[in-house]
C-alpha cells in the first residue's frame, strides 16, 4: 500500500528542486519491507524485520521542513501535521540529499498517517 507524504503548498518551491513532487513523494508498505521515497534526496528500501515500532508524534516548527538530519533520526518532513516515526532494530547508513548519514528513526510527514499505522500493523515481517 502506498502513502503520500503530506507536503504542504507553501512548502513546494523548496521541495520541488530537490525532486520532492508529489510523483516521488511516499512510503510504500508491503509484506516484506517499507519502502521511503521522498525525491532524489532519499530512497530506502528497508526490511520489516528491522523495523521494531511506529508512532505518532508531532514536528515542532525549528525542526524545519525538507530533508532534515540530527540525533541519528532522519526527517522526510513536507508538513507539520501527520508526522510519524519508524524506529528500526539496528542503525543503518544512507544519503540524505547527497550526505552520508548514520540513523536508526524515520519521521515522515503523511497525508494518512493513522492509515499508516494501521496497515503496518496488519502487515507482519513474517506470515
Amino acid at each position: 500500500m502506498r502513502y503520500a507524504i503530506r507536503r504542504d503548498l507553501v512548502w513546494s518551491p523548496f521541495l520541488v528542486p530537490f525532486g520532492g513532487t508529489a510523483r516521488r513523494s511516499f512510503v510504500e508498505v508491503e509484506p516484506g519491507r517499507v519502502r521511503f521515497c521522498f525525491g532524489w534526496g532519499f530512497d530506502q528500501t528497508i526490511g520489516r524485520e528491522q523495523i521494531v515500532d511506529a508512532y505518532r508524534t508531532g514536528w515542532p516548527l525549528i525542526g524545519g521542513i525538507g530533508w532534515r538530519i540530527g540525533g541519528s533520526c532522519v526527517g522526510l518532513i513536507g508538513s507539520r501535521t501527520g508526522v510519524v516515526v519508524v524506529v528500526l532494530r539496528e542503525s543503518r547508513r544512507a544519503r540524505v540529499v547527497g550526505l552520508p548519514y548514520r540513523f536508526r528513526r524515520i519521521a515522515v510527514s503523511l497525508e494518512d498517517p493513522e492509515g499508516f499505522l494501521a496497515q503496518f500493523r496488519r502487515s507482519p515481517s513474517t506470515p
